[in-house]
């Protein structure tokens, strides 16, 4: 399917892997590339020489675009654009923290000026405004149902519309979506393509602790819970004896020693779960739609399911509203 994100990003279908800590490395973003979209490193909290490690390790396993993730604010940033400019990365996710958007605007000036394509992220309709004003290509949404790091408390299916209307630049959903039936969603609500990360922790190429996919596909809907909503450090994972603790810490100490607490007691948590398949004491960054990851798959064959899903979805389209009841038949297959 030939898009506005296909063209810009030279991929073959708008399917972007997400970029996740102790998860999409090298091995994992290529193989996303290999199979037709686009695979984003989460290697923007690395230190230099991993970084670099990483881009030249992808660059031997795929020769289509691949991309990684900058946190424009974080101390060593400079050093990650000056590798990222030298190795002619061809996409890069460009993040930051409210209140750094002139920081923002200088790394997307320098990376567009290099001809790389930039994305922007963020949380709700301001932030996503203030990335056009900064300059990029496009901009990744995500809703308060996502894994991980949560900024914004405005769910996916309300979100994307309302930045959709607010911006002109593409729009990419990042969150909430698994199968095909979400991509297919995500175009109907005024997305040009989606970015998913979730899927990809289950799959074969994700390196990330057997523990940790076994503990996904365990899971059921209504699993995941947010920590750290009250001191601003909100993170979704599966429900475990850290979230319990992190969780009584917010509601039995003031704010600022749970700021404290939280920040020292989470710092290291994900490494905990990822590499050393820590479930008790370890953060199990997932997102809402933990209960459709069902079994663990290598990447060709869940981009292969995802395509297949979204264009047999749109190919029915038109019939739901002529012939409801044949176009469902024909989608589910029965």
């Amino acid at each position: 399917m030939s898009n506005v994100i296909c063209e810009k990003l030279g991929i073959l279908h708008p399917i972007i892997q997400g970029p996740m800590a102790w998860a999409s490395d090298a091995r994992l973003s290529a193989s996303v590339s290999n199979a037709g979209g686009l695979g984003i490193m989460g290697v923007g909290f690395c230190p230099a020489d991993i970084f670099e490690a990483e881009v030249k390790k992808a660059k031997t396993l795929t020769s289509a675009p691949f991309g990684l993730n900058i946190i424009t604010c974080i101390p060593g940033a400079d050093k990650l654009l000056e590798i990222t400019l030298r190795e002619k990365v061809k996409v890069v996710e460009v993040e930051t923290f409210p209140g750094h958007f002139d920081e923002l605007s200088a790394y997307v000036k320098e990376l567009k000026s290099a001809g790389a394509v930039t994305i922007g992220k963020a949380a709700d309709v301001e932030e996503a405004r203030a990335h056009e004003a900064a300059g990029v290509d496009m901009v990744s949404v995500k809703g308060c149902d996502g894994g991980g790091h949560i900024f914004g408390f405005t769910g996916t299916f309300t979100l994307v519309p309302q930045v959709v209307d607010a911006v002109s630049i593409p729009v990419i959903n990042s969150s909430g979506v698994a199968d095909g039936r979400g991509i297919a969603a995500s175009f109907m609500l005024g997305a040009a393509g989606v970015e998913i990360g979730s899927r990809f922790l289950v799959s074969k190429e994700c390196p990330i602790h057997e523990n940790y996919k076994k503990a996904i596909l365990a899971a059921k809907e209504g699993d995941t819970v947010l920590t750290g909503v009250t001191v601003g450090d909100s993170v979704r994972c599966l429900k475990n004896a850290l979230t319990d603790k992190l969780l009584r810490i917010e509601r039995e100490c003031s704010l600022e020693e749970a700021r404290e607490r939280i920040m020292d007691i989470g710092r290291g948590s994900l490494r905990k779960a990822s590499t050393e398949g820590d479930m008790v004491e370890g953060s199990i960054v997932v997102g809402q739609n933990v209960g459709l990851l069902n079994k663990i798959q290598p990447v060709s064959e869940i981009m292969a399911e995802l395509v297949a899903g979204y264009t047999k979805l749109l190919a029915s389209a038109g019939r739901l509203v002529n012939d409801p009841a044949a176009a469902m038949s024909a989608i589910s297959g029965r």
